[in-house]
């Protein structure tokens, strides 16, 4: 480092120090984000909480199934109880199984999704789609005040922080009568701001990187293999967006303007990358790619068989499921027994069925629309920073398409089990329980590492040009 940088360096720390505003600024921001992790750990010890009380009660349910095997049936209850524990007739629709998507350690510090939509389901062999649908898939007060997560104050307020403490690096010197004795400096006009810009990016970045670092120590251990590439991640997305904002400040002090029309010219661009462009790209791809969701309506509801008391229409579609299900064909033969049931359970396998271009067409549309807005992020790398942080901490939408994929298979698993033993007359004994379906569900980690890069290389290029800018315009325009 040669004598002039470390000039430049200690005069600006000296000035830094001196500045009682900046200090209390920086000491503001530090206390916002302390509290932004401790909101975003609160919000997520609820969710665990509630998925540590859905399988206790779960757990409780089958074990009390297992326990009326052993009891001596002396009260109405007990024998109720056990015939929901051996007769399929009744377990397919009352055994109720928790497919959970447990939430990533850094979910806390980028919320994303996991508020709005639902992280567990309890699964019956009941109509899938309608078990999926029924629920509310959006809370509307957090969709209009959102999360104060960790991810909103390195995406949102450091860029003020950074506008604040750099928009004067030029403007301000002439304006004090400074400019002058710089431009009879040997030294580059371009060098003294690269060093004055340096020096602050080193001092927010650090302060960025220390808020961060104390979010991911304390939401789960980065030492752990599901952690620390995650980990790496977020602080390389960290310094990466403070490096776009400072490259956006460095274009923009390279012109030259007095305080007044620097301050208000990054003030505007931030507007317009946080605010403005968000908002027109919203309201385009929603009239672009509208999603018709009135034929899930249908699947919501209830149904039944026409005439509980026709055996034939009974029959016709206890028929039309076993041609859907060729390993179940040769229960055929079985037909007459028990054939209500069978048809209620053949009945709600069908409703998944015949609905099923409805649901793929929903949901392709919402794929199709979310697919157009990632395409569109290397317009706004804010935006497109905003969902790095949510794809690190594996809120984002791709890892609920994950968890409903995973939740159809979980399902048909569930369907099977019970299928099996209702329309072969079989009933359920105690050593069945040892073989209950469970829920597993696998990530793709490869598409995820992927898809972090890609982002980060868009917010890369974007970051590079603003520098390339500022670095050939500094020097051209007179001050």
């Amino acid at each position: 480092m040669s004598s002039v940088t470390r000039t430049l360096i200690h005069y600006e720390w000296i000035s830094f120090i001196r500045n009682r505003f900046q200090i209390i600024m920086l000491g503001c921001i530090f206390l916002l984000g302390i509290y932004a992790i401790y909101y975003g750990q609160s919000e997520i010890r609820v969710q665990r909480e509630t998925i540590k009380d859905v399988l206790e009660i779960e757990k409780e349910e089958f074990h009390q199934y297992q326990a009326s095997f052993k009891e001596e049936l002396a009260s109405v209850g007990e024998k109720r109880k056990l015939e929901i524990a051996s007769d399929p007739s009744y377990a397919w629709h009352r055994h109720g199984y928790h497919a959970i998507l447990h939430p990533h350690d850094y979910a806390a510090l980028a919320i994303g999704q996991c508020d709005l939509h639902p992280y567990y389901y309890r699964l019956t062999g009941m109509s899938l789609h309608y078990q999926l649908f029924e629920n509310e898939i959006a809370n509307p007060v957090k969709l209009y005040v959102g999360n104060f997560d960790l991810s909103f104050v390195l995406i949102y307020l450091f860029p003020l922080l950074i506008i604040a403490f750099t928009y004067g690096l030029y403007s301000g010197e002439k304006e004090k009568g400074v400019l002058p004795l710089l431009h009879i400096q040997t030294v580059s006009l371009r060098k003294i701001i690269g060093v004055r810009l340096a020096f602050y990016f080193c001092l927010i970045t650090g302060i960025a990187v220390l808020i961060s670092s104390i979010g991911l120590v304390t939401s789960g251990s980065i030492m752990t293999s599901e952690n620390y590439l995650a980990a790496l991640f977020w602080i390389l997305g960290v310094i990466l967006y403070n490096a776009f904002w400072f490259a956006i400040v460095f274009s923009i002090v390279s012109f030259k303007m007095n305080s007044s029309s620097t301050a208000i010219c990054a003030a505007g661009i931030w507007l317009l990358f946080l605010t403005i462009i968000p908002a027109l790209l919203n309201v385009w791809i929603t009239a672009s790619y509208p999603i018709d969701s009135t034929p899930l309506a249908e699947i919501t509801r209830r149904t039944s068989l026409e005439n509980e008391e026709d055996e034939n229409e009974a029959k016709v579609v206890i028929q039309e499921f076993l041609e859907h299900n060729p390993h179940l064909r040769g229960s055929d033969s079985l037909i007459k027994n028990n054939t209500l049931a069978k048809a209620y359970a053949a009945l709600t396998s069908l409703k998944d069925l015949h609905h099923k271009k409805d649901v793929l067409q929903y949901t392709n549309q919402v794929h199709q629309r979310n697919q157009k807005a990632a395409s569109l992020h290397w317009i706004n790398p804010a935006v497109n920073m905003q969902e790095i942080f949510i794809q690190i901490a594996k809120t984002d939408l791709n890892t609920y398409h994950q968890f409903h994929s995973a939740i159809e298979s979980f399902h048909h698993t569930i369907s099977d089990f019970y299928f099996q033993k209702l329309f072969w007359d079989q009933s359920i004994e105690p050593e069945d329980y040892s073989k209950l379906p469970s829920f597993t569900m696998k990530t793709d980690e490869v598409q995820w590492q992927n898809l972090i890069v890609s982002g980060m290389t868009k917010v890369g290029v974007v970051t590079l040009l603003f520098f390339i800018l500022g670095f050939i315009t500094i020097e051209k325009r007179k001050g």
